[in-house]
């Protein structure tokens, strides 16, 4: 005889936000902070089998919404302190958008492995970017504040 679990298994492992992922800029790993939140609460309603498509939606639109402003915000803080590295950290920026999209897209469609898939990319570019290019600017940034500190 079968018996069926009642214990639902997550699809995609949680989203979090660790220590591991400081880059040591208070505004910078108060948005990161904040835009992991939103993974997870995305996470949670793509798991969720019901399918809740208006939270899902609403949850993805939020999400869309802090990055956006995050990386923009991010975008001119560079500008402002004349990193170097500012195209390729913008080329970065864009491939993250590209993932947003589609992410964006795969839930409107209601694709639900697309949605998986999706969303899984984009929090493995959001980690790495983290990890390299958000902790080089990072470093630039503090360089240049203690310079100027000095003169």
């Amino acid at each position: 005889m079968r018996y069926k679990s009642t214990v639902k298994v997550p699809l995609m492992p949680p989203v979090e936000w660790t220590p591991e992922d400081f880059v040591f800029v208070r505004q910078l790993d108060a948005d990161h902070r904040r835009i992991f939140e939103q993974l997870e609460k995305v996470r949670q309603a793509v798991d969720d089998e019901d399918g809740q498509a208006n939270q899902l939606g609403l949850r993805v639109w939020r999400l869309s919404k802090d990055l956006s402003i995050h990386l923009a915000s991010e975008e001119r803080l560079m500008r402002q302190w004349g990193y170097p590295a500012l195209e390729w950290h913008e080329s970065q920026h864009r491939a993250g958008r590209n993932k947003m999209g589609r992410l964006v897209v795969a839930i409107r469609d209601g694709r639900g492995d697309g949605q998986a898939s999706a969303f899984e990319d984009l929090v493995k570019w959001k980690k790495d970017h983290i990890h390299l290019a958000d902790r080089m600017f990072a470093a630039h940034l503090r360089n240049e504040q203690r310079e100027r500190l000095a003169s």
